[in-house]
């Protein structure tokens, strides 16, 4: 039974095979950049919780003991004293509500980071996929040539035999063979090159993929980039940063309790008189205080006022990438418009080929032609199924891009 398993385990493992949606998928959940994006997310929210505590008291514990050389009536030799603290700060000038804010923009910029990285990657893997399809499509197409080769070479050295053939043609045949093969060659390194960028990015093995498609774009709605969006966020929470700064020229007001209990060694007497008379061995202590920034010769200003600079310097940004993003929207549009135009000729010259090579054959195996005619049909045959492929294949990548130029996740229009 073990020795039947272990037969058939291998065929079960390469006989898995994904689609598209389940590499994107995968990706999404194992994919280490977009697990680190993730990760930052959590950072960031982090940093929301540490502002909103900003609110709250603060209470500090603390203990001392000093020792001291001569001693008096006022100053025993030895003291220990510990105390507790609670701090309040009453008004800051909006300090915190703008530290807090601008940390709320920030982990939305890291969320809408995640989500265009992610995208990004969707839009690679579905490269791969397609470049992987198309890959395969010329080996195939060359392991018909090299079959047909083969075959032919084989016949040529028949008529050799009967002194119908010379060994040129021959030579050009099994050159033509050779070149095929190295052809092939470097395709299979192409595949492999490929597939293991595949795997790194989705995090599953690629020996065998299932047949996916895009939905054809209709009545698609134009959407702001995730990206846009985060640098949207990221803006609006420099501009939180300045008016954290500027509101240190606004008063700023702390209510503060100190409750302290002490222990005395050590101490001196005069006569009847004793110096713990005169030691509190406790005591509480309650104070408001109110300070204002007068004068600073303008840094806090300036530094408020450099930071609205880089936000200005992100809204331009924001303005040039909504421009680009359009830009390559439209042309995303013309861009499949095109590779339609190409599909249909490319069909138009497959059929051509096919009909073509099929009639010089004939010819070529009566004598009526040359082996270079008829090289150059297996030539132009090969080359018309690559290139009709191929055009399917970029038609789907081309769709893919459309969709993400229009905003969208190109992963909710697989099929």
């Amino acid at each position: 039974m073990r020795i039947v398993l272990g037969l058939f385990l291998p065929l079960f493992v390469f006989a898995q095979s994904y689609g598209l949606k389940t590499l994107v998928e995968n990706a999404n959940k194992e994919n280490g950049l977009i697990t680190a994006k993730e990760i930052r997310i959590k950072a960031k929210q982090e940093e929301v919780d540490a502002a909103k505590s900003a609110y709250w008291p603060t209470v500090d514990v603390g203990a001392n003991h000093s020792y001291v050389s001569p001693n008096n009536l006022v100053n025993p030799g030895q003291t220990s004293t510990a105390f507790a603290t609670v701090n309040l700060e009453l008004y800051d000038g909006g300090r915190k509500s703008a530290i807090l804010s601008a940390k709320r923009y920030e982990h939305e910029a890291a969320q809408f980071e995640k989500r265009a990285f992610e995208k990004s990657i969707t839009l690679e893997i579905v490269r791969y996929y397609y470049g992987l399809q198309k890959l395969k499509a010329t080996l195939e197409a060359l392991n018909e040539r090299s079959i047909e080769l083969k075959e032919q070479i084989k016949r040529i050295r028949k008529f050799k035999s009967a002194g119908l053939s010379t060994q040129e043609e021959v030579d050009k045949l099994q050159a033509e063979y050779d070149s095929n093969n190295y052809t092939m060659a470097n395709t299979k390194l192409e595949l492999l090159t490929s597939e293991r960028n595949l795997e790194l990015l989705s995090g599953l093995p690629v020996i065998q993929l299932k047949k996916n498609y895009f939905k054809e774009p209709d009545n698609v709605r134009f959407e702001i980039f995730e990206n846009i969006k985060m640098l949207q966020a990221n803006a609006n929470a420099v501009g939180e940063n300045s008016k954290a700064i500027h509101a240190g020229y606004r008063p700023q007001v702390n209510i503060s309790d100190i409750y302290n209990k002490s222990h005395f060694d050590d101490t001196v007497s005069m006569g009847d008189f004793s110096g713990d008379g005169l030691l509190l061995d406790h005591q509480n202590k309650l104070m408001i205080s109110v300070n204002m920034r007068l004068f600073d010769n303008d840094r806090m200003s300036k530094e408020s006022e450099a930071v609205k600079y880089q936000k200005m310097a992100l809204l331009s940004e924001i303005d040039y990438a909504k421009n680009e993003q359009k830009m390559n929207y439209n042309l995303s549009q013309k861009s499949l418009e095109t590779i339609r135009t190409r599909l249909k000729s490319a069909k138009s010259a497959l059929r051509a080929a096919k009909s073509t090579y099929d009639v010089l054959k004939k010819k070529f195996e009566v004598g009526l032609i040359d082996n270079i005619a008829f090289l150059d049909a297996l030539t132009q045959k090969t080359l018309a199924q690559s290139r009709y492929k191929e055009t399917l294949y970029d038609y789907e990548i081309g769709k893919s891009i459309y969709y993400y130029y229009a905003g969208k996740d190109p992963k909710e229009f697989i099929r």
